[in-house]
């Protein structure tokens, strides 16, 4: 049975195959392009940073980020140190769009090189802005959607 499913017989079906699915992948391709609006570089090194935000908070590190929590039940603000060989106190602010603001404040030890704020109960679309504090000033996160 193996042989006779190699057969011939599957040679003019993958042969038609192959056509009519470059065909879709190509009309695919072309209106997905035509309908993206996120930015095309976002959280990647080389990607130019966003301007600072209205009270003038520069971007913070393209490494740093939020987004919902896999759970569904709250957000994640994600916090890489530029230096790992200093302690240092870092806060996480969520100003909600309802004017409301949680926080939450974390020792980050020397060496410690990557640090989780876990938020739970905090809506992803409730967020208006995320900023993080550090001994070397106050910045915002990218969030999800690259803003």
């Amino acid at each position: 049975m193996g042989v006779s499913a190699c057969s011939s017989e599957s040679q003019p079906i993958s042969q038609a195959a192959p056509a009519s699915s470059s065909t879709r992948q190509t009309s695919s391709a072309a209106s997905t392009v035509a309908t993206t609006t996120t930015p095309s570089c976002v959280g990647l090194s080389i990607c130019t940073p966003p301007p600072p935000d209205a009270e003038g908070n520069s971007p913070c590190s393209y490494r740093d980020g939020w987004d919902a929590d896999p759970s569904g039940l709250g957000i994640n603000v994600y916090y890489f140190p530029e230096s790992s060989t200093n302690a240092d106190e870092v806060t996480a602010d969520i100003r909600m769009k309802d004017g409301s603001v949680a926080s939450q404040i974390a020792a980050i030890d020397a060496g410690q090189t990557f640090h989780r704020f876990q938020f739970p109960g905090i809506d992803k679309a409730t967020v208006q802005e995320v900023l993080l504090n550090t001994g070397s000033g106050r910045c915002f996160v990218i969030g999800p959607d690259g803003s």
